[in-house]
Formats: C-alpha cells, structure tokens, sequence
C-alpha cells in the first residue's frame, strides 16, 4: 500500500512540475521559496491525497467488515466447544521418590520459609548494597552467610567472585543438612561396589574412612564378608545455577570442594559426579523435566539437587539496576535428594513421592488419575497450591483460576513463592517446586506452574512397608 502511495505521490509531483513551470515560462513569473513549497510539495500531496481517500475508505471498510465476520466465527466456534466433549489427552508422568529435601532463604530454613511467605514479609534496607543513586537498596540477604563468609575464606575460594562465594556457602550449607543421609548412601555405595565391582577395593582400602581392625586383607574374605544387597552405582550431584554466573563460575576451586567434601564422607570419586546447569527463567520448566526424567530412568544410580543464587554483590546490582528505579536482589538454596522408584537403599525409606505432569490442562483426568478427589485439606484454610508463577500477570492469574476452576481448590489455597526471590528470578522456579515438600504431613502439595504441575504426596506406613518388602 505504501509503495502505490509513493507512486501516485510521484506521479503528481511530475505531473503538477511540469504545468507549473510551462505556465511560469510562459508568463515569465518569478516564483519565491513559498511559491515552491506550495506548488511543489503541498499541491501534490493534496491531489494525492484526494485521489487515494476512496479507495483507503474502501480498504478500511473491508477490514471492519472482516474482523467483525472473523468475531462472530470465533463466538460460534467457543459455542460448539463448548457443546462438543474435548477429547482426553493422555497425561505423561515422571515419578520419583524423594528421600530428603531442605530449603534455605532470608525467610527462614525448611517451613520457616513458608511461614516468612505467609505472612508476606518483605525485603530489608541493606547497608551493604547501594543502587544506582547510591542509597542503600532493599534484599532478601541472609546475615548468617556474612559470618560464614569471613570464616571460611579458603584458598580454592579466594580466585572466585563473591557472588559465587556466597553461592558455594549456600550449597555446602544444603551439604551439610544431608551429612546422616548421605553417610547412610556413602555406606550402601560401599557394600554395592564390593559386592558387584571387586575392581573398587583397592580404592576403599585407600581411603582413611577404611580403617577396621577386623577387616581382612585378603580381598577374597572380605568380600565374603559383604551380605548381598540392593545394587547403587552412583551419587550424582546436579547444582542448578543461574545463566548469569556461567561465564564467571570458577569450576575447578567448587569442584575441588565438593570433592572433598564427599571423599570425607567416604565417597570414593569413582562414585559420585558432579554436573552443573546454567539455566534460565524461561527455560527453567524444560530443563527440570529434562533432568527429572533423566534421574527417572537411573534404576541404580541416586541424586543430589541443588538449586543456589544469590544476587548479594554489588558488581551485579550495578549492572542489573541499570536504568531501573528498583531492583531488590536475593539469595536462597532449595535441595532435593531424588531417585528412580526402582531404587533401594539401605536402611533408608523415602519421605514423600513427586509426580510432575507437563502435558495436560484437565485437572479432572489429574484427579482422577492421582485418586485425590476428597481431601480434608480442601476444607481448611491454609494454603497448599504453590505458585512459582508471576502473580501480578493477569493473564497467570487467570489460567490459575481457569484450571482450578472445577475443583474444591479455592483462591485462599493458593500461595505465591515469587515475591521471596525479588528480582532474582532464573532458578527460582525450582526453589518453589522444592519448597512444596516442606508442607506438613499429610497434605498433598501441588506446585502449579503454567507448563508444569506437580504434585508431593506423603508415603503412608502401609506404603512404606510395601516398599520395604
């Protein structure tokens, strides 16, 4: 349409020319600036401009026209869906089981952090960090890692940024809170290896943690000495990052204290792998079922999750704030000790049981699916929905309702877990999917996010002595 304008205008612009400037020659008129402009550039814009109106009221009226057919197809359309029954998409699932969770925050630790969500507590004035004005910003720091900070500065850690520092406590921290469980998986990775891998027992010998009188030195008797168990081949430990740190993340000073780490917990290297995931806030969804799905087919193999950031320095608040009047960092750890139910570990019985949908809207077939049509938890207040969703989206807002909208789950259940990661947003989708296992017994917690549901439900002690028969 543009270019038919163009060449009307030119037309004109010729057209009109060549009458003027005959007339001017032939009556020997000298013509000024104005006399130009106005025969030159305004008559030919207004002959253009007269010539065009038709058709343009013409255009403009076949697209009224059409929008509104286009309106009232789209009506009878949502009608006859409406009549019509939907067809039924068959639900995937991912099923794991999860042995131990834990989640570390500026609000709290484990369901202290639901409760500081609760009462909607805000960020504080950190004194530590200036904006872009050079007043102190609001954050959700945690003081206690300020302390930890200048305690356990180590040689491995001194070539690392501070925001990687602060990120390393935080998943040492998370470490630490699993030191029973992961003493119990080091021992059945043990038993497993020298049952089925007679190839790892030198490395045992090796190591300090292999110091017993009574043992034997042959390694004929000492095998003799391991009752068949339940085979485990690994630990592997996934440390879910930000996108942001991957071009600054120092592998070798986290490698080297994790490694340690392990190794005093009598974890051979054999055993273990370490694997990072630089993600981000739109790719988080994929990448969580990506990786679920991936544990879900390790039958011998445990894992180790772990999701940190922390946003606490003020090279990144310099940079992120940048042309915004706020920007509230943060800093949170959330971790999952997950495997396939076809794993066995000794002396050790999973918690609770995760289901993650990422293929169906119908919470009817869900429902029906999962058996959790008559919970007493629907009659209560509190909230057991968790939304790693951005709640101030209208259009989140709505699908919520939308997908809620048949069930006894009321708008009171809902509880929205974005607002306690700030600005810092890349992994905090999976801290709030974490978050949903600190819910009490026996609530059935579902984490609702628009590409992927979940749902944690409690092992009962029928369950569990089915699991362990």
């Amino acid at each position: 349409m543009i270019k038919k304008i163009i060449a009307i205008f030119i037309s004109c612009f010729i057209l009109v020319g060549l009458i003027v400037i005959y007339f001017w020659r032939d009556t020997q008129f000298q013509p000024e600036s104005n006399d130009l402009i106005r025969y030159f550039v305004l008559l030919p814009l207004f002959i253009t401009a007269v010539l065009i109106s038709p058709w343009l009221i013409y255009q403009a009226y076949q697209k009224y026209k059409d929008k509104k057919q286009q309106a009232l197809a789209n009506e009878q359309g949502q009608n006859v869906d409406a009549i019509e029954p939907q067809p039924v998409q068959k639900s995937t699932w991912l099923e794991l089981n999860i042995y131990a969770s834990g989640t570390y925050s500026a609000l709290g630790e484990n369901d202290s952090t639901l409760e500081g969500i609760k009462m909607l507590a805000g960020p504080l004035l950190d004194r530590n960090l200036s904006g872009s004005h050079g007043l102190p910003v609001l954050s959700y720091r945690i003081e206690a890692l300020d302390q930890l900070l200048s305690e356990e500065s180590t040689e491995n850690m001194q070539f690392a940024t501070m925001r990687q520092q602060r990120i390393m406590l935080l998943i040492h921290h998370q470490i630490q809170q699993h030191n029973e469980l992961l003493s119990t998986i080091s021992d059945h990775l043990k038993h497993s290896s020298l049952f089925y891998e007679s190839q790892n027992l030198h490395e045992y010998r090796m190591h300090p943690a292999w110091i017993d009188p009574t043992a034997s030195s042959d390694e004929e008797t000492e095998l003799k000495q391991i009752e068949q168990v339940y085979r485990l081949d690994k630990l592997n430990l996934h440390i879910l990052l930000s996108e942001d740190v991957i071009h600054t993340w120092n592998d070798q000073s986290s490698h080297q204290s994790l490694q340690a780490i392990f190794y005093d917990l009598g974890i051979i290297p054999q055993k273990f792998h370490i694997e990072y995931h630089f993600i981000s806030r739109s790719s988080v969804d994929q990448h969580v079922m990506e990786l679920f799905d991936r544990i879900q087919k390790q039958p011998h193999e445990i894992t180790l999750i772990i999701a940190a950031d922390s946003e606490l320095d003020q090279d990144i608040i310099d940079e992120k704030s940048w042309g915004k009047s706020a920007y509230t960092p943060a800093e949170f750890v959330s971790s999952y000790c997950v495997a396939s139910p076809a794993v066995e570990i000794e002396q050790l019985q999973p918690l609770k049981t995760l289901k993650l949908v990422s293929n169906q809207n119908n919470l009817k077939q869900i429902f029906d699916e999962l058996d959790i049509h008559d919970l007493p938890q629907y009659e209560d207040e509190a909230p057991f929905v968790l939304v790693v969703e951005d709640g101030s989206d209208v259009k989140v807002v709505k699908k919520l309702e939308q997908f809620f909208a048949q069930s006894p789950v009321e708008p009171h259940h809902y509880l929205y877990c974005q607002p306690m990661a700030g600005h810092t947003q890349n992994v905090a989708k999976v801290f709030g999917l974490m978050l949903g296992a600190q819910l009490p017994d026996p609530q059935v917690a579902f984490v609702y996010s628009q590409d992927l549901k979940a749902f944690i439900q409690t092992f009962s002690d029928q369950e569990r002595v089915a699991i362990a028969d």
